[in-house]
């Protein structure tokens, strides 16, 4: 059966079938092959869905998309100008702070860096910062997206694994602030060499002006975070309390937001949500012949006949990551790769907690690396910069990532100290 299963898998990739659904029909192809009844399909795809914590992707997905239409973006771009735009390379360093800002909002690499994308690039082309660099700057922000609570990826690794979602979400913090660093300071190194220019250094009264215009915005990811680290609700709860936060403040507060348009932003959500909750379902099956076939067992095996110690078999992981992350999403690695990788995990010690954040950001980096790389893609097409061209701009700061990436393997402190000084004071 698992012959049957990568092949056809693979097959469809090729022909460009979406993953969800070359996930089910290889799966079903499998399974028909090894005489089994193809019922297993529609059970097992609608048990994985019957899941309380799935119920906060699209609550955490709509309030993104309220935030987006309200205008509370734009506010959140230029609070990041205002703090670190007067820096070497100003727009790139606000660009970069934007993208940490917005991932509580959005949860979402891709409509982080179409939002943030669209808001920034145009006016850092006008500035004179060379296309490519403004495309793999915006980009590799956007990857602090699925880092910061809430993350989609991080839910969808915990529907995998049993790991709790809060403490996943809280153990992004410190690595989220990491990236931004590292980035900011790749971008510092490569402007102050090409001469990029700097913004004017801001005032107490420009940084309260910024601070007051997107106050509404900053509370979101606060209200999200605290909420779920001081017991007040679950992860699921909390989303719900952003969905109405969100429409509250596009509503009342903006007052960019008619209730007219309330039926569209849930749909433009919903849509979203289905494809990642169809590629869950999808992988379920999947997953089942992987287990039934014994092959995270023979993984398991295959890495340690290399080596034994947890750092290492991490490093290990990580390589696959960056080459998985090349040819698939973000999502459907992680619904891929993970089942394989965590029985390995548990048995040589690997601190679950560590293993979902150096997960979900090696793979994240596949969003800025060809041929996938979704936000490249995206960035790129806004820059109207060549794909290559964008490819090698990129290059310096995914080595910025992989760094931060291998400083949290040999620290695991950085993911696992805040969730579990949370727990503690409990």
């Amino acid at each position: 059966m698992a012959t049957v299963l990568f092949i056809a898998f693979a097959v469809l990739l090729v022909l460009n079938m979406p993953v969800s659904f070359a996930l089910a029909v290889a799966s079903a192809l499998a399974l028909f092959s090894g005489g089994l009844p193809l019922a297993l399909v529609v059970q097992k795809m609608t048990a994985a869905m019957d899941s309380f914590v799935l119920l906060a992707v699209p609550f955490f997905l709509l309030p993104g998309h309220l935030m987006a239409r309200s205008g509370i973006a734009r506010d959140i771009i230029d609070f990041a100008d205002a703090l670190v735009g007067w820096m070497r390379g100003g727009l790139a360093h606000a660009n970069i702070g934007a993208g940490m800002l917005m991932g509580g909002m959005t949860g979402s690499a891709v409509a982080e860096a179409s939002s943030t994308g669209g808001a920034l690039i145009p006016p850092m082309l006008q500035k004179g910062y060379d296309g490519p660099f403004t495309a793999a700057v915006t980009a590799s922000a956007s990857t602090i997206s699925v880092v910061i609570p809430p993350s989609i990826p991080m839910i969808v690794f915990a529907v995998v694994t049993g790991v709790s979602v809060g403490d996943l979400f809280i153990a992004g913090v410190i690595p989220g602030i990491l990236m931004t660093m590292a980035l900011m300071f790749t971008a510092w190194f490569i402007a102050v060499r090409r001469g990029y220019q700097r913004g004017p250094r801001p005032t107490l009264g420009s940084v309260a002006r910024a601070t007051r215009a997107s106050f509404w915005g900053l509370l979101m990811p606060v209200v999200i975070i605290g909420s779920i680290r001081y017991g007040i609700a679950t992860p699921t709860e909390a989303s719900v309390v952003a969905v109405v936060y969100g429409l509250l403040v596009g509503r009342y507060v903006y007052r960019t937001i008619a209730w007219g348009d309330v039926p569209r932003i849930v749909l433009d959500s919903a849509v979203t949500t289905g494809i990642v909750m169809l590629m869950i379902a999808a992988a379920s099956v999947y997953g089942l012949i992987v287990t039934r076939e014994q092959i995270p067992q023979a993984a398991a095996q295959l890495i340690l006949e290399m080596t034994s110690n947890p750092y290492l078999v991490l490093v290990l992981i990580l390589c696959v990551y960056l080459v998985a992350g090349m040819l698939l999403d973000l999502a459907a690695n992680i619904i891929i790769l993970v089942p394989v990788l965590w029985p390995l995990v548990k048995q040589v010690g690997i601190d679950p907690v560590q293993f979902g954040v150096v997960t979900v950001i090696g793979l994240a980096i596949g969003l800025v690396t060809p041929p996938v790389g979704a936000c490249l893609f995206v960035t790129c097409g806004i820059a109207k910069t060549n794909l290559l061209e964008g490819s090698k701009a990129a290059v310096p700061f995914i080595l910025a990532l992989i760094t931060v990436v291998l400083l949290i393997i040999a620290v695991p402190g950085i993911a696992t100290w805040l969730p579990y000084s949370a727990k503690a004071m409990h």
